[in-house]
């Protein structure tokens, strides 16, 4: 802080006012009424903040004088809250890279609908000829609803004078990696079972499992290159509901940490050896190819496939289409408006017997917060992921 800041809050002490103000310390006006500030006073705050937290022992002296005053509680929630905004902006899952993202309006049902029929080839039409008429038809529409996550928490007065607030500074950090736990654990979940395949999204009744019955050569084979040339045949001989080919440019490997080595392998090497027109790997006659694979093909590792998979855990893997296919397999949905966790601070209910409100409560010396957070996921398209438990049966 300026010499000036500095000069202020002695002047303040030496009148004698025990319940010296921060805001007012860093220029805010009096008679505050909203409970939103200024950019230039939180980040006043939030360096003060961070410079008690390093040992500056006048930092350290402004923040305990501040904590008696009416409106810290809400400016240190404000801190907060943009401290955790600021950190989940930077913190990029990457299952979006094969799971699509969007918002509904509220917490009811919301349904997505499609047309079927209308994209089957155009008859040829003669001269004066009638065109022919195309019927389109619904098809069963995709219930999307979002659900509320949260949990309840407090500070207390001695972590506030004590911690030299090192752990509410990696506060909203925690949060953070709270509220992606949860989103990724979901995720994972509308993929993975017990046995490695969830069966509502991955069964014989989509073709979306690799084996015999989906035309791969092998029943849940383990990931190879070879197994991952079958996956793609299986993936490729999808059609739409006018009986065409599915058209999907890129596709993501997801693997649980165990083939992390094996996946990164086949798309990072530099060369392929396959047989001409197929066979074995050692045959007589072969070829030797770029890995076109890298271009087409990125690895994601999901650290959660154990914690759902009580068998095959380490050795499921799956092919998802792009985000950018036209339908993708899962969709992420957040509320409009709250795409993002929300932090609360309990507005005290504690004041001095000499004037003024504190920020802990009366009953029990805590600064209570809570965290919101808003999301649902959804199976939206079957047909653009397969996937192996690996087992061989």
């Amino acid at each position: 802080m300026s010499d000036e800041i500095i000069t202020k809050i002695e002047e303040t002490q030496e009148t004698a006012s025990n319940d010296a103000d921060l805001l007012s310390v860093l220029g805010r006006e009096s008679g505050f009424a909203k409970k939103r500030y200024s950019e230039e006073v939180i980040n006043s705050f939030m360096e003060t903040l961070n410079r008690a937290a390093d040992g500056s022992n006048l930092a350290y002296y402004q923040l305990r004088e501040a904590m008696v005053s009416a409106d810290f509680p809400y400016l240190f929630g404000d801190v907060l809250d943009r401290s955790l905004m600021a950190a989940w902006s930077t913190s990029m899952p990457r299952w979006q890279e094969y799971v699509a993202t969007g918002s509904v309006r509220d917490f009811r049902q919301a349904k997505m609908l499609g047309i079927e029929g209308m994209g089957a080839v155009l008859d040829a039409v003669g001269e004066r000829a009638e065109y022919p008429e195309r019927g389109p038809s619904e098809e069963t529409p995709i219930t999307r609803q979002v659900s509320k996550y949260g949990a309840r928490f407090g500070i207390s007065f001695e972590t506030l004078i004590n911690d030299d607030l090192g752990a509410l500074r990696s506060l909203p950090q925690k949060l953070v990696e709270a509220a992606r736990r949860t989103e990724a654990l979901a995720v994972s979940k509308m993929y993975v079972g017990s046995t490695g395949m969830n069966a509502t999204l991955i069964n014989d009744t989509f073709d979306n499992q690799v084996n015999t019955h989906a035309g791969a050569s092998a029943n849940n084979p383990a990931l190879s290159l070879a197994n991952l040339a079958q996956a793609f045949l299986v993936l490729g001989n999808h059609k739409d509901v006018d009986g065409f080919p599915i058209v999907m440019d890129a596709v993501t490997l997801v693997v649980p940490p165990a083939l992390e080595v094996t996946a990164n392998n086949i798309i990072n090497s530099t060369e392929i050896t396959v047989a001409t027109g197929g066979g074995a790997y050692n045959a007589a006659d072969q070829l030797r190819v770029n890995n076109w694979m890298r271009n087409r093909l990125s690895v994601v590792v999901d650290p959660y496939v154990s914690m759902t998979a009580n068998s095959n855990g380490a050795s499921s893997w799956w092919l998802f289409a792009s985000t950018g296919a036209a339908r993708p397999a899962l969709q992420v949905d957040y509320l409009s408006g709250h795409e993002a966790p929300e932090l609360f601070v309990k507005t005290p209910n504690a004041s001095r017997v000499g004037g003024g409100t504190v920020a802990e409560s009366f009953e029990n010396d805590e600064q209570a917060f809570k965290v919101r957070f808003i999301f649902g996921v959804t199976q939206i398209a079957p047909y653009a992921v397969v996937g192996s438990n690996g087992s061989g049966s």
